[in-house]
């Protein structure tokens, strides 16, 4: 699975570096083991990183509805924000469609093309190197398989 967690508990913000090939059974695992592991955390601020996503060929909308509404009922979730990052028209598509269910148990979710713009909006400026670092490791993975 390419799908990689980095908590940042005193900032109550998860990053999720998405890459490579995604599945529908991929995404609800993720989605299951984000409710499992921040079952204690409240409202959190998420960002995932979708920008280095190469294969969506095992993924649709009905995947994306499922995990979505798995998050539904979630204390992670609720009363907290989520952005999501990506680099292409297709795959935007796709993240809208997870974020219009996803929004549903937050107090928003947005998609978004640029990183520093989805940085700002969940106010986590002061992690921005970090999240770029992270972001640049996953770039240079992608470029060794690719």
């Amino acid at each position: 699975m390419a799908i990689e967690r980095i908590y940042y508990r005193d900032h109550h913000f998860v990053l999720t570096l998405i890459y490579g090939k995604l599945t529908n059974a991929e995404i609800g695992e993720h989605v299951l083991a984000m409710n499992k592991e921040y079952a204690g955390e409240a409202a959190l601020v998420e960002l995932a990183d979708c920008r280095y996503l190469t294969d969506i060929s095992e993924l649709d909308a009905r995947g994306l509805m499922v995990s979505a509404n798995l998050e539904k009922g979630q204390l992670r979730t609720a009363g907290g924000k989520g952005a999501i990052v990506v680099a292409s028209d297709l795959i935007y598509g796709m993240a809208r469609v997870y974020a219009s269910i996803a929004e549903q148990s937050r107090i928003d979710s947005q998609v978004y093309r640029d990183m520093d713009k989805a940085i700002e909006w969940l106010n986590v400026v002061h992690l921005k190197d970090e999240i770029y670092a992270h972001a640049e490791r996953v770039a240079e993975k992608q470029l060794l398989v690719g």
